[in-house]
Formats: structure tokens, C-alpha cells, sequence
């Protein structure tokens, strides 16, 4: 009997459940259509991206032929106007493109395979490079030009921070900037300190890095007229700082530091000379839980330092009188006001009680 009345509920159920859908797709059905909303989209072209398709779908290019664009600038990101672009395979090889006011420029119609891409313009040194380029697509170029390197005349006398390490780089470029502010070298039309930054297109064309090609042991005088010739240089001035830093007891370090000058020249016969210009060194006892920056600075006022001591000797005997003195009815250049004067108290070590 309990069974009975279960079937029977069970399919009163079933029942109920058809007449309720029944009821729903009727009232589905006489229901309007709700317009599913279009998003507006975030970003939209002012100008199509591409040109126009068409009946295949494909660019408007002929059937088998390529399409380049490309961007031109320079060094330092700047986009060449007026740049003329040539590649090789072309139908007008003497009708050269011109990049637009934004450095951009579109060759269409071109040959698929390997082709010879060369960019030139009056101010900078041309480049080429090789693309593939594949039938129906569109291949993009960015070509980077580079200031010309030219030799110039021997009129100017150079001053360089060169290190080894990463450490001792920067402990050379402090040196320079010491020189300079003291007047040691004073900052004039005749002289030019370098950032070890912007000579690297000159390094690349010498094909020496800095602390290879000013190596003192191992010279190469072919390579430094090279890097004389494209800087216009006479001589330079060599900055160099040697550091050593070794535990003293077990809660003391040693900092020991040595800067020197070097000048390097060609005399009258051709031959290069390299000439110590002055040495000085430091040499202090602190506490070993230096942090890296604490004793970066460290360095840097010992440097500051030996640059003062050598600036006192340099008053009466300057050996670099002969590349610092006017020409006549030229006025001496001023003194630099480059003040890079680091002072660094360092705090005492929590643990430590303080004196009475």
C-alpha cells in the first residue's frame, strides 16, 4: 500500500513538473527579446592599423609580394627624419623612401627571401641588416642609427676614471670629479672629462673595453691613437683607485685604498708614454658590521681625501701646466663649482655602551 501511494505521488510530481515547463515556454515565447547591450571599446583606432582587406581577406599587396614598415631613431630613442630607406630587391632601387616626421616608414610590394635593408641620413653613420621577408605578411623593422665617429684633431686633453671591478669604476669616476672641482684640472674648453657611459660607441668601434685598453702592463698603442683620434685628444688624464679591504681582528676591518693619476700621450715620435702624475693612499681601522653602502662611502671620503693631498703638493709644481696654460689674450677658465664633498658619520653600534 505504501508503495502504491508512492508511484502515485511520484507521478503527480512528474506531472506538475511538465505543466510548470509547458507554462514557462509559453510565457518565454510571448516575452519581447532583450537587446544584449554593445560595449563601447577602450581604446579605439583614430586610423585603421592596416590597410584595408580585400575580397581574400588578405592586405592589398599583390599576390606573392611583401610588406615592410619600420621605425628609425637614434641612440638615444629620438626619431631620423628624412632618413632614406632602400631594400634590396625593389622595383625603384634609385628611388629610395624617406621616413616621416615620426621616423616610420612602409615599403610595399616587395620580394619575399633575405633582403638587404639600408637606412643612411647625413648626420648619423648608416646601417644595414638583413630580414625575411614572407609572401602576404607584413615584416616590422626598428633600425637604430649611430652618432659618425670621425677622427678630429689632437687639440684637447681628457681626464678618465677607469677600475677593473664595479666598485673601483666608480671610485675612479669620484676621483675625476675630485680633480676637477679642486682645480687640478680645470673645467675649460681644452678639457674634457668623459663619462665612461657615452664613449662606449668609441670603445665598440676601438673594440677595447675601458679597463682593457688603459691596462698599464699590457699597452696597446694602436688602439689608444684610435680612441685619441675619435675624442680629438692630445692626452689623458687616467684616474685610477685600488681598494683592499681584509678583516683587522675579529670585529675590525681594514680599508686600505690607493689613488693614482696617470698621464698618457704620444711624444714627438710616434711612441706612447705613460707617466705617473701623483700617488696617494689611505689607510683606517673600523668596525666589521659595515653595510655595503657604509662602506662605499668610506671610500669615497678617503678618495675625496688623497685628491686634497694631492691638489696641495700640485700648487707649486703643476705637470700639467703645459695642457692647461691659455692661449694668448685667452682668459684662464674659472674654477669648477662641482662640490662633491661626502661626509659620513657613521652611528655607533647599538650594543656598544655609551662613555660615562
Amino acid at each position: 500500500m505504501r508503495m502504491l501511494k508512492t508511484h502515485r505521488a511520484f507521478r503527480s510530481g512528474i506531472l506538475s513538473l511538465w505543466s510548470w515547463l509547458a507554462l514557462s515556454s509559453g510565457a518565454w515565447a510571448q516575452a519581447p527579446a532583450t537587446p544584449i547591450p554593445r560595449l563601447t571599446p577602450l581604446f579605439p583606432f583614430q586610423n585603421p592599423p592596416f590597410p584595408p582587406a580585400n575580397g581574400n581577406g588578405s592586405q592589398s599587396n599583390p599576390q606573392g609580394s611583401a610588406r615592410v614598415v619600420g621605425q628609425v631613431s637614434n641612440s638615444v630613442g629620438q626619431p631620423v627624419v628624412g632618413a632614406q630607406v632602400q631594400l634590396e630587391g625593389t622595383e625603384n632601387p634609385n628611388e629610395p623612401i624617406q621616413t616621416d616626421e615620426r621616423g616610420a616608414f612602409e615599403l610595399n610590394q616587395a620580394q619575399p627571401g633575405r633582403r638587404l635593408l639600408t637606412v643612411w641620413h647625413p648626420d648619423y653613420e648608416s646601417a644595414q641588416q638583413e630580414i625575411v621577408l614572407q609572401a602576404g605578411l607584413t615584416t616590422p623593422v626598428d633600425v637604430v642609427l649611430q652618432v659618425p665617429i670621425r677622427p678630429q684633431p689632437r687639440r684637447r686633453l681628457g681626464i678618465l676614471g677607469v677600475g677593473g671591478l664595479e666598485q673601483t669604476q666608480l671610485l675612479g669616476q669620484r676621483l675625476t670629479l675630485e680633480v676637477v672641482r679642486l682645480g687640478l684640472i680645470p673645467d675649460g674648453e681644452t678639457v674634457v672629462p668623459l663619462d665612461n657611459r657615452r664613449i662606449q660607441p668609441i670603445l665598440r668601434k676601438v673594440g677595447w673595453p675601458i679597463y682593457e685598453l688603459f691596462e698599464w702592463d699590457r699597452r696597446k698603442p694602436e688602439a689608444v691613437a684610435q680612441f685619441f683620434d675619435y675624442l680629438g685628444l692630445e692626452a689623458i688624464v687616467i684616474a685610477r683607485v685600488d681598494v683592499l679591504t681584509r678583516p683587522a681582528s675579529p670585529t675590525e676591518l681594514s680599508l686600505r685604498s690607493r689613488s693614482r693619476l696617470e698621464l698618457w700621450r704620444f711624444d714627438e715620435q710616434g711612441n706612447l708614454v705613460v707617466q705617473v702624475l701623483a700617488e696617494a693612499s689611505r689607510d683606517q681601522v673600523e668596525r666589521s658590521n659595515l653595510n655595503a653602502a657604509e662602506l662605499a662611502q668610506l671610500y669615497q671620503i678617503q678618495v675625496t681625501q688623497m685628491a686634497q693631498e694631492v691638489g696641495s703638493r700640485w700648487q707649486d709644481n703643476h705637470p700639467l701646466a703645459q695642457y692647461l696654460e691659455p692661449a694668448d689674450g685667452e682668459a684662464p677658465p674659472p674654477r669648477s663649482r662641482l662640490d662633491t664633498t661626502v661626509e659620513l658619520r657613521i652611528p655607533a653600534d647599538p650594543a656598544t655602551p655609551a662613555p660615562p
